[in-house]
């Protein structure tokens, strides 16, 4: 299923037959060099397509797969899923990109496109981004989509920046 489409992406339903490309793109260790699980293998990269379709099912939302639209290739993933932050269930955006695709605004594209879905749609209150501090990059994601920092935290045994987007901000 198609969730959202912008100018350059569709972000749809992850499937099964996805897995090897998803894989090949978590296996990158500039990828992964910020994630609490660092790089992950084929058969972990399909633990998470399961756990992303099952999230659909339950939560009606999850991480989706990312399409450039010029050459219908999955490019990664962008999302809002349910973390454990502080021992309490909250929803967080997400989004991994193809080392080919960064630095032409596609994580913002995606990330504007899905913050404003959940917002419109799901009608959320608000959405978090949780991120290292030394992970320039995603920060400045996260400012573009209008978050403010909020706070510290411990995520996976990792120091992490909480941002929060508000509705109504």
């Amino acid at each position: 299923m198609v969730w959202l489409e912008t100018q350059r992406l569709i972000l749809r339903d992850f499937q099964q037959n996805d897995v090897d490309q998803l894989a090949r793109i978590f296996a990158n260790p500039q990828v992964m060099q910020f994630s609490p699980t660092g790089i992950l293998s084929a058969l972990e990269t399909k633990e998470k397509v399961d756990s992303f379709i099952t999230s659909y099912k339950t939560l009606g939302f999850g991480k989706w797969a990312i399409v450039f639209k010029e050459t219908k290739e999955l490019i990664g993933y962008c999302g809002i899923a349910v973390e454990q932050i502080d021992k309490v269930p909250k929803r967080e955006i997400g989004y991994r990109l193809d080392p080919n695709f960064w630095g032409k605004g596609l994580a913002i594209e995606a990330a504007s496109a899905t913050v404003q879905y959940g917002f419109e749609q799901l009608k959320f209150a608000y959405i978090l981004g949780i991120v290292e501090q030394a992970n320039t990059t995603s920060v400045r994601v996260l400012k573009k989509l209008g978050m403010r920092y909020e706070r510290k935290t411990i995520f996976y045994g990792v120091e992490m920046d909480v941002y929060r987007l508000n509705a109504t901000a």
